[in-house]
């Protein structure tokens, strides 16, 4: 198993990573999906008892990936958010924005982004299904009208288990479309049929495996 795997995708090279983000090279940019940034304030404000930090640690893991492949942009294929804003949430996106405020970054938003306020956020919204090259960037599954390309997109959090082992985050990727894994450590996952892997990428946060 690798840390980071290249592929080609509709004739791009791009480079799976680990934890859970794709790498373009060609342009530099590094595409995650579904930060869900704020997800434990809001379980925590509706009463349910979960630890504080998820935000920091999920931005402290962009971090290295960004330095990893020096990347001049970034792409969330939508769920910014997971809900409303919260103090803490704001405060470490702000903190992580002005680290990296040389870098463009763009959001695809997604269903969870109602209290997404880019400006504050200083990112640029881009609609769904924005085309770049040879992809169509989405946040969930799917082909807009009049759109064409190969979608990347996020908002399945798909998953996978092997026998004998948890089931992992999967870049669940297909003939017209890759799915990339929820890139926040605090979600659930969409559990694919092992008929519908084939092709596809096991990660760990360490190692990626390719099911052939």
């Amino acid at each position: 198993m690798v840390e980071r795997l290249q592929m080609v995708l509709a004739g791009e090279a791009v480079t799976l990573l680990a934890d859970r983000a794709l790498y373009w090279p060609a342009r530099q940019r590094l595409i995650v999906a579904d930060l869900h940034l704020g997800k434990g304030a809001v379980m925590r404000r509706a009463g349910i008892a979960v630890p504080s930090g998820g935000t920091r640690s999920d931005l402290a893991r962009l971090t290295t990936l960004l330095e990893a492949t020096r990347a001049d942009s970034l792409w969330v294929l939508g769920d910014f958010l997971h809900a409303a804003r919260s103090e803490g949430s704001d405060a470490a996106w702000q903190q992580f924005r002005q680290a990296h405020s040389q870098l463009a970054m763009a959001v695809v938003p997604g269903n969870h982004d109602r209290a997404l306020d880019a400006d504050a956020a200083d990112v640029e919204l881009i609609p769904d299904g924005t085309c770049d090259g040879p992809f169509n960037f989405r946040h969930a599954p799917g082909e807009p009208d009049g759109a064409s390309g190969y979608t990347l997109c996020g908002h399945l959090h798909p998953v996978f288990k092997l026998p004998a082992m948890r089931a992992h985050p999967l870049f669940w990727i297909g003939d017209r479309c890759t799915v990339l894994p929820a890139f926040s450590l605090f979600t659930g996952g969409l559990r694919v049929d092992r008929r519908q892997v084939l092709g596809s990428v096991l990660c760990n946060g360490r190692d990626l495996l390719k099911l052939d």
